[in-house]
């Protein structure tokens, strides 16, 4: 009687103070460690999109054809087309306005700039992309041309950041009337030997900046960066909220199936909404609700900017979820690490407690770990294991003598 009031006081006094620890964010290590050990091993599942999933992931591809170019004010399009489109979009409510091409038009900017600007104005989020070019080396800083304040970092970084694309100077910003309705995210257009490959981010003097890529899905995903965390070198990816995992490879890359086909909605319908509805009831659909709206330069090829990033989104947002058991879940998981505990200490000889109570340890991780790899289902495991490795140490102190 006394060692099982002994052992309730100790399992539930060391439960409550571990709960507590663990709600401030003291065992996070542990456990982002023990979910990256659950990832890397099922990392398959993360690498090949299902088909149908990406073909109903919310991301449209808005497309301004070059074969229509005659259609447009000038080519590429100026500010008075794209004021006409944002106008025309603005009724569907996207989640996400993504906008990777670079919206300058010279040191002179055109007329309807600061129109095109107030028709961003009604979006939740949109990001704008800065074109900028890698560099050959590290010896120098990158030039950021007074953008250093308007563009965030990523706060929590795991591995080289040495091994991520190195920034070499911004290129083109957006007009700053445009700049001031939207987030910048760094964009770097592809070169004839990575066609199919989009930086998550770029190193700058020891710090790693998003690009748009990253940008669009913090805000889609509602992850600010001061809790999104990003791995580098080997099992690289991005973890953000509501389970969201991209994988990237060592260097901080998406690989994008650039076959992959997604939404898609001319420009142009978007533009005569005020003349007449020339959108289609499918156009329509594709469009309404929390989408990810991708606007941009198309000409049906492999490798625009526009359509690259609408298809990384598709495939990403198309990606299974890493589940975490809700709280209720892993009261159960305690509970029964408890009775586990008990009965190492009522019915387990003291000579075999710790061989015993290290085995149910190891069960506990390989159930864990089979039921990520079969639902992608996971249990933080600091508190329950503890739980058993108190009970073992108890057990062996002060368990049964012999049967």
């Amino acid at each position: 009687m006394i060692r099982a009031l002994i052992l309730v006081l100790l399992l539930g006094g060391i439960g409550c103070w571990l709960d507590r620890e663990h709600q401030a964010g003291r065992f996070q290590s542990v456990d982002e460690l023990f979910l990256d050990f659950l990832v890397a091993n099922a990392r398959d599942r993360f690498l090949t999109a299902d088909d149908h999933a990406v073909s109903s992931s919310p991301v449209v591809l808005v497309k301004m054809r070059a074969a229509d170019k005659a259609e447009y004010a000038g080519w590429p399009p100026r500010p008075l087309d794209w004021q006409m489109v944002l106008k025309g979009l603005q009724a569907y409510n996207p989640a996400v306005v993504v906008i990777p091409e670079t919206l300058f038009w010279g040191l002179t900017p055109p007329e309807f700039v600061n129109e095109a600007a107030q028709a961003l104005a009604p979006f939740p989020s949109t990001v704008l992309g800065v074109e900028a070019q890698l560099a050959a080396g590290r010896e120098s800083p990158a030039f950021l041309g007074g953008l250093e304040n308007s563009l965030p970092q990523f706060q929590k970084v795991q591995g080289d950041i040495g091994s991520a694309p190195p920034l070499g100077a911004l290129i083109t910003a957006p007009d700053d009337l445009i700049r001031r309705q939207a987030e910048l995210g760094i964009v770097v257009p592809p070169g004839t030997d990575n066609t199919n490959k989009l930086p998550y981010a770029v190193q700058e003097s020891g710090h790693l900046l998003p690009t748009v890529l990253a940008q669009a899905l913090a805000r889609f995903t509602q992850t600010p960066y001061a809790t999104q965390r990003l791995l580098l070198g080997p099992g690289a990816g991005a973890f953000l909220a509501n389970g969201t995992f991209v994988p990237l490879s060592a260097a901080g890359e998406f690989i994008i199936n650039t076959k992959q086909p997604v939404h898609e909605v001319d420009a142009l319908n978007l533009m005569t909404t005020e003349l007449a509805d020339a959108l289609s009831p499918q156009d329509k659909a594709h469009l309404s609700g929390d989408k990810v709206v991708v606007i941009g330069i198309d000409d049906g090829s492999q490798g625009g900017l526009a359509r690259l990033h609408a298809q990384a989104f598709a495939q990403v947002l198309a990606l299974p979820r890493l589940r975490l058991l809700p709280d209720w879940a892993q009261w159960i998981v305690w509970t029964v690490a408890g009775l586990v505990g008990a009965w190492l200490v009522f019915f387990v000889p003291r000579s075999k407690a710790i061989l015993r109570g290290i085995l149910c340890i190891f069960a506990a991780l390989v159930t864990c770990f089979l039921a990520f790899q079969s639902s992608l289902i996971w249990c933080p495991p600091t508190i329950p294991a503890a739980l058993l490795a108190v009970s073992t140490v108890f057990a062996r102190i002060a368990g049964q003598r012999k049967i």
